[in-house]
């Protein structure tokens, strides 16, 4: 009898167990989905969109991945570097070119983009020092300049600003709204009377920057302000400029990031769509936003226009180091774009 009902209780464990592991694993596939979810949300990076083949070229390619395949072959290291590139050009339609890149063109002259730089004075200052350093004519700022908006928080920004010595263009990010709408006012109104008009342009040398105000999750872009669009649009066709950029807070359209226009207000996303369509029609080279808190390059894929969101000033909220971006324009109209970390 003792021995049936040993017996019994083992017969009895497996269905337990198994229902455990099932439990287990279910609840194991739910917190990895919310977790995935919340680093989605919040960095704008969607580790499903990595692609793994590319990124193991780019590792095997890396200089630091060539310098340790040079130690460990015995022959000469100018000839271990020839095999390991011949190796790696054989694969067909895999084939990865090492150090094929067409020389620049003479550069005409560079600026700065800083964005979301909050109350982070101590990284602003250093990211506009840096950028002056390495010879930008002019910074564009990409709010969020400010916590919440208060004029006190607006001016610091501004005098920090003011203290690099460079010309200084910015629009507003949606927290620099949130004291004036707080008071019942027009949600520009304190920017306004530190910065100036939320929306404008200007241009320098060979290119025309057109830079919107996006950053209103409510209402988006009013009648008067699209007016001014499509007229300085046309405007900047009938001239001979060589390079033509808008800068938005939000933006308009991101792969993988729920930080864009219309993510609180889903009607946004038509207007977005629309000013997309717009700028395709009249030749944006690039669409440069913030707000993301992180640097990355992408093609919208319904029309193609290229955009870049620039990476965050401030250290909090930040799953990068406190960056900014530097673009480059050359002699012959093309330009590149370089994410820089604050040191």
């Amino acid at each position: 009898m003792l021995f049936k009902k040993s017996e019994h209780k083992r017969r009895s464990n497996p269905v337990l167990g198994i229902f455990r592991v099932i439990l287990s694993l279910l609840m194991m596939s739910i917190l990895g989905l919310g977790l995935f979810q919340a680093y989605k949300s919040f960095s704008g990076v969607d580790p499903l969109s990595i692609n793994p083949q590319t990124s193991l070229k780019k590792l095997l390619t890396s200089e630091s991945m060539v310098d340790l395949l040079t130690n460990l072959f015995t022959v000469s290291p100018s000839q271990s570097i020839d095999k390991f590139k011949e190796a790696l050009n054989s694969s067909g339609t895999n084939k990865v070119e090492l150090n094929t890149a067409k020389k620049n063109p003479p550069l005409k002259f560079k600026f700065a983009i800083t964005a979301d730089s909050h109350k982070d004075m101590t990284n602003l200052a250093k990211a506009l020092a840096q950028a002056k350093q390495n010879g930008a004519k002019f910074v564009i700022g990409i709010g969020d300049l400010s916590d919440v908006g208060t004029p006190e928080e607006l001016e610091q920004t501004r005098n920090q600003f003011d203290k690099s010595g460079l010309p200084v263009y910015t629009v507003p990010g949606d927290r620099d709204f949130w004291d004036s709408r707080n008071k019942k006012l027009n949600p520009t109104t304190n920017f306004n009377q530190v910065f100036g008009n939320s929306y404008k342009s200007f241009s320098y040398e060979n290119i025309r920057v057109i830079m919107i105000d996006n950053a209103d999750n409510y209402n988006g872009l009013d009648d008067l302000q699209l007016k001014w669009v499509n007229d300085e649009l046309t405007r900047v066709k009938e001239t001979n400029t060589k390079l033509l950029f808008v800068v938005a807070d939000l933006p308009l359209y991101h792969p993988s990031s729920d930080h864009f226009m219309g993510k609180v207000e889903p009607k946004l996303k038509d207007q977005a769509y629309q000013l997309i369509s717009t700028f395709k029609q009249f030749g944006v080279d690039e669409v440069f936003s913030g707000d993301t808190h992180l640097y990355s390059k992408y093609v919208e894929p319904k029309l193609g226009i290229k955009m870049t969101t620039v990476g965050a000033v401030t250290s909090e909220r930040n799953l990068q180091n406190p960056r900014y971006a530097m673009v480059d324009i050359f002699e012959d109209g093309s330009y590149n774009i370089e994410d820089i970390e604050i040191k």
